[in-house]
């Protein structure tokens, strides 16, 4: 059961959530409208990961964090915010690799493929919840480093990737993905679970 203190702000996530979804959707329409087909591709494909948290039933705060990292690092490549902006790509990286960390163990826990954040019959739980949750996440990391690449070979003029921008942006999403187990670590501690109470709809 979620402390009473969480529910207001769980129901305040949902909302935030579900207009990013709606965001999203219109993202898919400017895109039909004005950018190029690669833009339309990109978004649509995120508008169908948004909607993983939803299908899951993942818990709010964890379902907005989701989604408005992954729409917001969407619009950075759309706009052109990763060359305009030098850090901007390690800040995106930060946030979207550990929202994206805490998706996948939240949603591996629901199908019962990882344990519960509340099965506490490994001796050091907690410390495991927070490895399982990074190594997701550099794994995420990687295989997006990997889409780059290939991005890369196929549309050169588009996405330019080396070395040093691949570590970077994988001791980044390192980083979020550390954090993100500690948030997940905290949000149990509170007595949060891997879904939405169905009481809040």
């Amino acid at each position: 059961m979620v402390d009473s203190g969480l529910k207001g702000w769980q129901k305040a996530s949902g909302i935030i959530a579900d207009l990013v979804r709606f965001a999203g959707l219109l993202s898919i329409v400017a895109a039909v409208l004005w950018m190029d087909p690669g833009d339309i591709v990109r978004f649509s494909i995120a508008f169908l990961g948004l909607l993983v948290p939803r299908i899951f039933h993942l818990p709010r705060p964890f379902d907005a964090a989701y989604c408005i990292t992954v729409l917001l690092a969407t619009w950075s490549g759309a706009a052109g915010w990763y060359e305009a902006i030098p850090w901007w790509d390690w800040v995106v990286h930060l946030i979207t690799n550990g929202a994206i960390a805490a998706a996948v163990y939240l949603v591996l826990a629901r199908v019962r493929v990882v344990h519960d954040m509340h099965d506490h019959t490994l001796k050091h739980s907690r410390v495991a919840l927070v490895v399982l949750t990074a190594a997701f996440g550099l794994a995420f990391g990687a295989l997006w480093e990997f889409v780059e690449w290939i991005g890369e070979q196929y549309m050169p003029q588009s996405i330019h990737i080396g070395y040093v921008d691949s570590i970077g942006d994988m001791s980044a999403g390192g980083l979020g993905s550390v954090i993100a187990g500690v948030a997940l670590v905290i949000w149990a501690a509170a007595g949060g679970g891997t879904r939405r109470e169905k009481r809040e709809g």
